[in-house]
C-alpha cells in the first residue's frame, strides 16, 4: 500500500447529541461526492450496489450477503467464466458478513485506518477472502475501530480497486452517517434501503433517503421491506408508508426466520440450505431483476 503524507487521527465516536442533530449537518463531503459523481467509473467497471438499513437488526447484512451470492450464481452457463462479485463489509464495529459466510474477521480495514495508508492491489490480494461460492469478500475487523478512523480517499480507492476486478461490488454500509460514506454513494449505481413498516423505522428511512440524496442526487434508492410478504392489495398503512418515503414499495422479503437462522448458523447463503425458501426466492428475484436491467443497458 502507498502511504499518505498526512497523518490520520483516530476520532471518538459521535455523541448522542451529534446523532440527534439533523443529518445534513453531519455529512460534510457534498463537494467531494459531487466531484466523484462527475468522475464515475466507465461502464465496463463493476457496478456498486450499496445496502443500507433504517435500523439495526433489520436484515440488511442478510440481504447484502445473499444478494451478492445470487448475483454471482444466476445465469452463468456451463463453460462461461463465472461472474465476479465482491462484498465489502464497511461496518467497522458491528460487521457480521464474516459470520454469515463462515469466514474470519479481517484486521485489514482496521490496519488501514490505523496506518492511514491508501489501499492498492497488493492490499486487496492479501486481505480478500473467498467464500465457498467464490465471492471476493473483505470482512470487517474483530477489533472495534472508531468509524471516523477511515478517510474518504482510502474508501474511494478501495471501491475503485474492487470495481476494476469485479462485475458487481455489494457494500454493506454501517448504520451511521460518516464522511467516508460519500465516496460509496458517489460510486454506487443503486442503493437498497432495508426497512420494516413500523413508524420509527419509516421515520429513519425518510431521513436517510434525504441525507443520501443530498450527497448524490443521481443515486437510485429502492426500498426493501423485510419481514413481510408482498401484498396482493396494498393496505392503507402500506400506501401511507410509500407516500411518506416517496417510493414505490416494490421489493418485499417475506418473514422466514427458520431458513434465515439455519443459513446464518451454518455460515452459508440461503440458497444452499433451501432453494424453496420464500425468502431465498425473493432475494433471487431481486438479483434477477438487477441483472436484467444491467443487460438491457449494455445492449
Amino acid at each position: 500500500m502507498t502511504r499518505r503524507t498526512k497523518p490520520i487521527f483516530l476520532v471518538p465516536e459521535p455523541s448522542a447529541r451529534d446523532l440527534a442533530a439533523p443529518a445534513k449537518r453531519r455529512l460534510t463531503f457534498s463537494a467531494e461526492a459531487e466531484r466523484l459523481t462527475h468522475a464515475r467509473a466507465p461502464d465496463e467497471e463493476g457496478q456498486v450496489i450499496a445496502v443500507a438499513r433504517s435500523r439495526g437488526g433489520i436484515g440488511a447484512t442478510m440481504l447484502a450477503v445473499n444478494l451478492a451470492h445470487q448475483l454471482a450464481a444466476q445465469g452463468v452457463k456451463k463453460g462461461q467464466a463465472p461472474r465476479r462479485v465482491g462484498l465489502i463489509d464497511l461496518d467497522l464495529q458491528f460487521g457480521m458478513v464474516a459470520g454469515f459466510l463462515d469466514l474470519d474477521p479481517s484486521p485489514a480495514l482496521y490496519d488501514m485506518a490505523r496506518s492511514g495508508a491508501v489501499p492498492d492491489e497488493t492490499f486487496l490480494d492479501q486481505s480478500i477472502q473467498y467464500s465457498k461460492d467464490g465471492l471476493e469478500v473483505l470482512c470487517a475487523p474483530a477489533a472495534f475501530a472508531p468509524l471516523g478512523a477511515l478517510g474518504a480517499d482510502q474508501v474511494t480507492e478501495l471501491i475503485t480497486l474492487m470495481q476494476a476486478r469485479c462485475d458487481y461490488v455489494v457494500v454493506d454500509l454501517p448504520h451511521a452517517l460518516i464522511d467516508w460514506v460519500s465516496p460509496v454513494l458517489a460510486r454506487a449505481s443503486l442503493m437498497y434501503l432495508v426497512t420494516d413498516l413500523a413508524v420509527p423505522s419509516l421515520q429513519q428511512a425518510r431521513r436517510l433517503i434525504d441525507a443520501y440524496h443530498e450527497e448524490n442526487l443521481a443515486l437510485e434508492i429502492e426500498v426493501v421491506v423485510n419481514h413481510q410478504s408482498r401484498p396482493l392489495m396494498r393496505s392503507r398503512v402500506q400506501q401511507e408508508a410509500a407516500k411518506a418515503l416517496d417510493r414505490d414499495l416494490s421489493h418485499w422479503l417475506p418473514d422466514d426466520p427458520r431458513a434465515a437462522k439455519e443459513a446464518a448458523d451454518r455460515g452459508v447463503p440461503l440458497a444452499r440450505i433451501g432453494r424453496r425458501s420464500a425468502l431465498s426466492k425473493a432475494i433471487a428475484g431481486l438479483a434477477k431483476g438487477r441483472l436484467a436491467q444491467s443487460a438491457a443497458r449494455t445492449n
